[in-house]
């Protein structure tokens, strides 16, 4: 189950869009690399994916809070339960090592968090943005 970028995921607003991408593009060398079991590539990866998910977490929250979102709370709580599952995510495969089973969970829970949350968390927060131009 791999997540490919979409145009249908467009939220309209440029530096989000470029941010949720990026995420795409850098999931996919994640993937690649556990299924490789490329420690040395795997490592980086996680280390710029949870920084980089932390940074554009904090633009869609400065977003929302600058904007009067009113889902704001329950969007935070999404955003800092996937923080949580990453970084467990990370010690898992940290401790254990490569495996089928680590990467295929990694594949599935990734890219099923990014399609939901952008195609339908994030989607409410774009019609909210063009309502409030």
């Amino acid at each position: 189950m791999s997540a490919r970028w979409s145009p249908a995921l467009e939220l309209g607003h440029d530096v989000i869009d470029r941010q949720h991408q990026e995420l795409f593009r850098r999931y996919e060398s994640l993937v690649q690399a556990m299924a490789r079991g490329d420690r040395a590539e795997v490592a980086p990866l996680f280390e710029f994916l949870g920084s980089y998910v932390v940074e554009h977490f904090a633009d869609e929250e400065r977003l929302m809070s600058e904007t009067g979102f009113p889902g704001l709370t329950v969007h935070k709580a999404s955003h800092d339960r996937f923080v949580r599952e990453y970084h467990a995510l990370r010690e898992l495969f940290e401790r254990a090592g490569p495996s089928a089973a680590i990467t295929v969970r990694a594949e599935t829970w990734i890219a099923d968090w990014l399609a939901t949350h952008i195609g339908a968390t994030d989607a409410h927060l774009a019609r909210h943005l063009r309502a409030s131009r």
